[in-house]
């Protein structure tokens, strides 16, 4: 009992000192608001009035017609200039797909020979380039096939139909927010868990906190307790206010369910800060640590590009070290597809675990550095 109120006034102290941290109090208000909101709406590999252009070589009806076609909102209205122009625009960045109707098209298929169409991409925008150029494709093919199918009466065997499940219009924003939300979790957690040790050394008062009546572990608990209270109510709100309200992202799944998640991952990440405080003695050695283990914990956790394309060995190292890509199997799970508990146990267990063995790395620790 003793313990258990000693880590709560410890907590209460950590509270306080968050609190009179302006900067932090800043940082954590700007994250969990105004970058969710921009990043979420900047960031966005949708198609929409790409710049094109189309090189009309053969000047049939069909060629105005499929000029004609592209339009809006996945394309501008395409200027018609010469193969030279064109070629230009693309080195330039003017365009960024290029549509070649060579000569005699309509002939060559009305005879039924092989007609071959060009489009041309600036892979340099490689997302828009990419679904620019399959959305030109499949709307050329399409627009084809009606011209010739005119009065034949004919009908297709086959009638395809397409769902997408979870975001049927394929919305960006509802990806990149959660994505972003997640980030920040990450970021600020190790942040401000590390930045809590390395500021008692600082400012001389962990000697202040050492001569009292309290033990390594409650010390360590009292900063897990303070900031992870802080980092989950800061995200519940984001979540809701930010991602959900502002943004228009729906939520499918449980809140508390997802708040449970939420809580294991941030104990596990600010474990995961404390430690690296462990290893240093000022704040520009943390920064040093903390900076690249964020960019590896962000970039292979799954939430910016498939885990599935990465080598085979990445992806279990992964799996047995960063909470974080249990995290976003879990997010994704529970928010977009409104997965139950029995569907994200694995996930929430792994990140327990791994909240568990940093937990017992950061007391070796700090009972090492307590006794030097």
């Amino acid at each position: 009992m003793n313990s258990i109120v000693n880590t709560l006034l410890l907590a209460v102290k950590e509270l306080r000192s968050i609190r009179s941290d302006k900067v932090m109090m800043f940082l954590i208000f700007y994250v969990f608001t105004v970058a969710t909101y921009v990043v979420a709406d900047a960031i966005s590999t949708e198609v929409v009035n790409l710049s094109t252009v189309v090189v009309d070589e053969d000047h049939s009806a069909l060629s105005q017609r499929l000029t004609q076609t592209i339009r809006g909102p996945l394309f501008k209205a395409p200027d018609e200039v010469s193969a030279k122009v064109a070629e230009n625009g693309l080195t330039y960045g003017a365009y960024v797909l290029s549509v070649t109707i060579p000569p005699n098209f309509e002939r060559d298929l009305r005879s039924g020979k092989r007609a071959t169409l060009s489009i041309e991409a600036d892979a340099t925008a490689i997302a828009l380039a990419g679904n620019g150029a399959t959305f030109m494709q499949q709307l050329i093919a399409d627009e084809v096939t009606k011209y010739f199918a005119r009065g034949s009466g004919q009908a297709s065997l086959v009638n395809v139909v397409f769902h997408n499940q979870f975001n049927p219009n394929l919305t960006s924003k509802w990806f990149s927010s959660v994505m972003q939300l997640m980030n920040s979790v990450t970021i600020i957690t190790l942040i401000l868990s590390g930045a809590s040790m390395i500021r008692e050394r600082e400012r001389g008062t962990i000697e202040h906190v050492l001569v009292m009546p309290v033990r390594p572990h409650e010390i360590v608990f009292s900063k897990i307790l303070a900031n992870g209270v802080v980092i989950l109510v800061s995200s519940i709100f984001s979540l809701i206010f930010v991602v959900n309200m502002l943004i228009g992202v729906p939520i499918n799944g449980s809140l508390l369910l997802f708040t449970a998640g939420t809580a294991l991952y941030v104990v596990s990440v600010a474990s995961l800060g404390l430690m690296l405080a462990s290893f240093t003695h000022s704040m520009g050695q943390f920064g040093l640590l903390a900076i690249p283990t964020i960019i590896v914990m962000i970039l292979l956790s799954g939430g910016m590009t498939p885990l599935e394309s990465m080598p085979g060995w990445l992806q279990g190292l992964m799996t047995a070290i960063s909470p974080a890509m249990h995290f976003v199997r879990f997010t994704q799970s529970v928010l977009y597809r409104g997965s139950g508990l029995d569907l994200v146990a694995g996930e929430m267990l792994a990140m327990a675990l791994m909240a568990s063995a940093a937990l017992g790395i950061v007391l070796a620790r700090f009972r090492k550095v307590l006794a030097g």
